[in-house]
């Protein structure tokens, strides 16, 4: 079986997978990622519709590693963030006081993904490989060897970024902390009326939260948005089966306020929220990136770019370890990012997952005490600004 050598094996090509291999590319390292799918760029503008919501340190981040200038063609801004608790009477309205800046960009998958590969080909220290199936893997001295179906890697440090799921957490097994929510996410892309002003709303209800996402405006005279609607499973499985025209008439019952008439839905999926964080983000030689290491509660739109932090800890442990004059998958590298990466990660997990519980229940004195909540945060602009400061990632 052919055998491939490098400084750092990424397994897992992904938004994160990939935007690892970039963002570690300077440091000359010979990378090499790994992915049991294709690499290949898409022109087909239908293939992956699904958006990320990039917050703005992440956005500072792709500034400094000269990636922003390709993203920023394709990004939605957001000026404005409305949230609403149940009635409009219980509202806060988030925005950045810094003008030069946005609160966030929305950006379609398929469009960051494209941007990146087509970086990475031109990276001659990077190697794509696609269609390769992680079996199992093995420790020498100085290496971490990867069993593929059609090769074998020997590396100094892997990095596991193949997903909620891992592969490599359960060959390892690395123990996890894991919440069931017992509800699914209705996702649906469509065009509309009304201009969304780069304006993103949260509407909680007591069945769960729905987000309304501006995306790039497509067509001329609409305008296009993106709805993230949280919801029991048996109502999500409901809704997805359900003619398009019936579909439309129950979301705009929910949206027509901000959005105006639908006029197409463009695309609809779904996916079943849980929540999970790893015991530790770090094994011998080894480190857990993104979804592979946690996966939160979407509630506050931060999946990717609590992801994206860890790829700047990542970057930042490694570098540390060279100029220290060790190898990439040095302990010490390793136990570094788990320790940068690990503890502001378990504050925003458990955050997510008590605000969920939070908007969710409808007691009484629950009700009393986001209304204060509410009250306090939408006129006290010292706590805006905080909130909207740790929403930003800045």
């Amino acid at each position: 079986m052919k055998e491939l050598h490098s400084d750092i094996l990424i397994i897992g090509g992904g938004l994160t997978g990939l935007m690892t291999a970039y963002a570690l590319s300077p440091l000359k390292k010979n990378i090499i990622i790994i992915d049991k799918f294709d690499f290949g760029i898409t022109k087909d503008a239908n293939a992956d519709l699904r958006t990320t919501a990039i917050a703005e340190g992440s956005k500072i981040f792709f500034e400094k590693i000269n990636i922003w200038p390709q993203f920023s063609k394709y990004a939605e801004p957001i000026k404005y963030i409305k949230v609403v608790d149940r009635t409009e009477n219980r509202k806060i309205n988030f925005y950045n006081k810094n003008t030069s800046q946005y609160l966030g960009f929305i950006i379609k998958n398929i469009d960051l993904k494209n941007v990146i590969v087509h970086s990475l080909k031109t990276k001659k220290n990077i190697q794509l490989i696609n269609n390769v199936n992680l079996k199992s893997l093995a420790h020498s001295d100085d290496f971490i060897h990867a069993f593929c179906n059609k090769l074998t890697i020997k590396s100094k440090l892997i990095i596991a970024a193949d997903g909620k799921h891992s592969t490599v957490r359960h060959l390892l097994k690395t123990p996890i902390y894991h919440k069931n929510y017992n509800h699914s996410a209705l996702v649906v892309n469509f065009h509309h009326t009304k201009n969304h002003n780069a304006t993103a709303h949260e509407l909680f209800f007591n069945s769960g939260p729905l987000a309304i996402l501006p995306m790039k405006k497509i067509r001329t005279h609409l305008f296009s948005s993106s709805i993230i609607w949280s919801h029991d499973k048996s109502s999500v499985s409901q809704l997805k089966k359900i003619k398009p025209n019936l579909l439309r008439s129950i979301l705009e019952e929910k949206v027509c306020k901000y959005t105006g008439g639908i006029k197409k839905i463009v695309d609809v999926q779904d996916f079943d929220l849980s929540a999970h964080i790893n015991t530790k983000f770090y094994d011998k030689r080894l480190i857990y990136l993104a979804d592979a290491a946690h996966s939160i509660h979407p509630i506050a739109g931060q999946g990717w770019n609590l992801g994206i932090r860890d790829i700047q800890n990542c970057l930042k442990a490694i570098q540390e370890g060279i100029d220290l004059g060790l190898d990439t998958g040095d302990p010490y590298v390793c136990k570094n990012y788990h320790d940068l990466s690990f503890a502001d990660t378990y504050i925003l997990y458990q955050i997510t997952d008590k605000f969920n519980s939070i908007f969710l229940k409808d007691s009484f004195v629950l009700n009393r005490l986001r209304q204060l909540g509410f009250r306090i945060i939408e006129n006290n602009k010292k706590i805006k600004n905080y909130i909207t400061n740790f929403a930003m990632g800045i």
